[in-house]
């Protein structure tokens, strides 16, 4: 078989558990992947590359893995998919996706420029993880504002009489090009200088990214219609590439020498080249992911929703803050927390109430809480990304921590101090054997969304307006007699 005239290809594998699940060849050498924590890049052997994914089942990983990669022809981009596990598939994972972006949009900090990105957002679409975008653009600012550099050993041969360099007496001795002088005058006509100059640094694979990464955003429907923002993200890419082009035909040296900046550059450039990727009509996949963080976030964007249909608009929330969801419920304060951290100390402040962890800190995914002029009432909601049914163990476990962990400051000594904790997973569940349990499971799945009494239910919780029998399930099993 003939050489390829364009160099080497690379073989790219993903492992789960020592099986091979993806695989893609790229025409090139592989750059550097930015990958989840999770992942681990193994260079086996030359044109052999494996992704390796950690071997605790719920760090499972999936989505599409930007390949990056440069030949002799330039450099190019391929793609390696890597499928979800069960129960879900490739259309679940774009769903949760858009869900994350939507609720990152949501909770993004103002900027000087949010009028300029909103009017992209019109145009192109709301799915779209902008952020990254934008974190790609304050990068490639910061680097070309204080682009880090090296320095530069040179020898310069200069005459006696000039200033310039730390003189080298040996190597002045040893060469015959200082010996100019005519008469047999052996002092030297002139000297080796030392010398230092400052030089950037440059990385091949930081130069390719970034000029994939202008390629990319010229060529993305829509912002044709807005040429300034156009012209001006096209060229502060085409710069950063321009400028970090080694001037030598040499190797990059490891990651871990890399820079901050530079590293960080690269990492947001190809994050921004996954969130382009979704661009246009059609065909939006997902980046590599973990998938128990894709099946967190859609969940919580998926119960702010179904509140919202319960109790209208939402209020607007600080970003700065984990409120979701601000809503007023006949007189009371309704809010919708994303991740709080319950502390062992000083406790959690949520509308009237604070709340402290009795044992070690505490972080549901969502805290949803209601107030009025009498009392303050709470329910954790915790999402489990499962591939089979939450069995009475795993709901024993999980809610336990909250249902016990979880105190009121002003009454530390209650327990609980919290109406109830529901684990949302995709294929369901049992809930508590008793009402007293305070414990549920609700089904929720990208592709079959979140039972519509869900919300109801919560908010009759939280209104307090059950009777003390059938007890603590009444609105859960009213929900499951829907046959939902």
């Amino acid at each position: 078989m003939p050489a390829d005239p364009n160099g080497p290809r690379t073989v790219v594998t993903f492992i789960r558990g020592g099986i091979e699940v993806a695989r893609s060849e790229v025409p090139g050498h592989l750059l550097e992947v930015n990958l989840p924590k999770s992942v681990e890049l193994r260079r086996l052997s030359e044109g052999r590359v494996q992704l390796v994914e950690a071997e605790d089942p719920l760090l499972e990983c999936c989505g599409e893995v930007q390949l990056p990669w440069v030949s002799r022809a330039g450099p190019g981009l391929s793609t390696l998919f890597v499928p979800p596990p069960s129960p879900f598939d490739q259309e679940d994972l774009k769903t949760m996706w858009q869900a994350r972006n939507r609720l990152v949009a949501r909770r993004r900090p103002p900027t000087s420029g949010d009028a300029e990105w909103s009017r992209l957002r019109r145009l192109v679409g709301d799915d779209v993880d902008w952020s990254a975008l934008q974190d790609a653009v304050t990068s490639a600012a910061v680097l070309l504002s204080s682009w880090p550099t090296v320095l530069i050993a040179s020898v310069n041969w200069l005459p006696v009489d000039r200033q310039g360099g730390r003189l080298l007496v040996s190597v002045t001795e040893r060469s015959t090009r200082s010996h100019r002088l005519p008469g047999g005058d052996r002092s030297p006509a002139v000297t080796a200088r030392r010398s230092t100059l400052s030089q950037d640094r440059a990385l091949h694979a930081l130069s390719a990214v970034a000029a994939l990464l202008a390629s990319r955003v010229d060529r993305v429907p829509g912002l044709d219609r807005e040429p300034v923002m156009h012209d001006r993200l096209v060229g502060l890419f085409q710069h950063v590439a321009q400028r970090s082009q080694p001037k030598r035909p040499v190797g990059d040296p490891p990651p871990s020498a890399w820079p901050f900046v530079l590293a960080s550059a690269y990492s947001n450039f190809l994050r921004a080249l996954s969130a382009i990727r979704d661009l246009g009509p059609g065909g939006q996949k997902a980046p590599l992911s973990e998938l128990w963080e894709l099946y967190q976030v859609w969940v919580a964007e998926t119960v702010r929703s179904a509140l919202e249909s319960e109790l209208g608009s939402s209020a607007l929330t600080d970003w700065r803050d984990t409120c979701i969801g601000r809503w007023r419920d006949d007189g009371a304060e309704v809010e919708l927390h994303y991740q709080p951290k319950v502390p062992t100390s000083d406790g959690l402040r949520v509308l009237d109430r604070r709340y402290i962890a009795a044992v070690g800190e505490l972080q549901p995914d969502l805290l949803l809480v209601r107030a009025d002029s009498s009392e303050v009432r709470a329910i954790v909601l915790d999402a489990k990304k499962r591939s089979a049914e939450v069995v009475g163990d795993d709901l024993t476990t999980n809610a336990s921590k909250y249902l016990w962990g979880i105190r009121s400051v002003i009454e530390p000594g209650r327990v609980p101090a919290i109406e109830g904790a529901v684990l949302v997973a995709p294929l369901g569940g049992e809930p508590s054997a008793l009402p007293e349990g305070r414990a549920d499971v609700v089904r929720a799945h990208p592709s079959r969304g979140l039972v519509t009494e869900v919300a109801p239910a919560l908010l009759e919780l939280l209104r307090g307006s059950l009777p003390p029998e059938p007890g603590w399930h009444a609105p859960w099993n009213r929900m499951r007699g829907s046959g939902q």
